[in-house]
């Protein structure tokens, strides 16, 4: 079998095996650290889906999130953005680990966060809107910049839709609330340890 064949074999079964596959999904590299996860830094988000705004609208849902659970301490967005700019990064890149270690360093944090939008979005149409929303979450070591998770997650509005349109999701902060959510349970259920103050 020649070549281009063989790339084409092997990207049909990787299409056949991703449509099989439970959302979110939860890959593990490491563990994470033993001292603990109660301070934790959101990184800006990077937006590959070319929605408006996309990477601020995740960003804020995800906070709200991770806020509202009342299991972390969340460092505010003002002063990793201070620590984006005195290291000369733009806030639209992922930090390197040698950058991390750096931010980490300064910040004090066990955790960071941080990730990209594969696909955002939400398309005007009869009878209801079409929102769909593909992203990629990454938690990093605080104190080395090592990648510690990675988390997949895709979902389409109409997913949650129960009986008729109720539950459909029309907006995407909704699903990205949504979203969020069950990734951070996920996070929880998968051994992340929730602050004991």
């Amino acid at each position: 079998m020649n070549r281009l064949g063989r790339l084409g074999a092997m990207i049909i079964i990787l299409l056949l095996a991703g449509c099989g596959r439970q959302v979110p999904a939860l890959y593990r590299f490491a563990d994470l650290p033993a001292r603990g996860t109660c301070r934790v830094a959101l990184l800006p988000l990077v937006d590959k889906g070319g929605y408006p705004r996309g990477a601020e609208i995740l960003s804020r849902v995800l906070l709200s999130e991770l806020v509202t659970s009342g299991h972390f301490q969340v460092v505010r967005e003002g002063d990793v953005l201070e620590l984006y700019r005195q290291l000369l990064l733009y806030p639209n890149r992922q930090p390197n680990q040698e950058q991390l270690r750096i931010i980490g360093g300064r910040l004090g944090v066990g955790l960071f966060i941080g990730g990209d939008i594969l696909e955002m979005r939400e398309v005007k149409s009869t009878p209801a809107p079409e929102t769909g929303l593909t992203m990629i979450l990454r938690i990093y070591d605080g104190s080395s910049g090592r990648l510690l998770w990675t988390t997949y997650h895709r979902r389409r509005g109409s997913r949650y839709q129960k009986v008729l349109h109720f539950g459909r999701i029309n907006t995407i902060t909704g699903l990205a609330r949504q979203m969020t959510r069950e990734v951070v349970r996920l996070w929880r259920d998968g051994g992340m340890q929730p602050c004991t103050r």
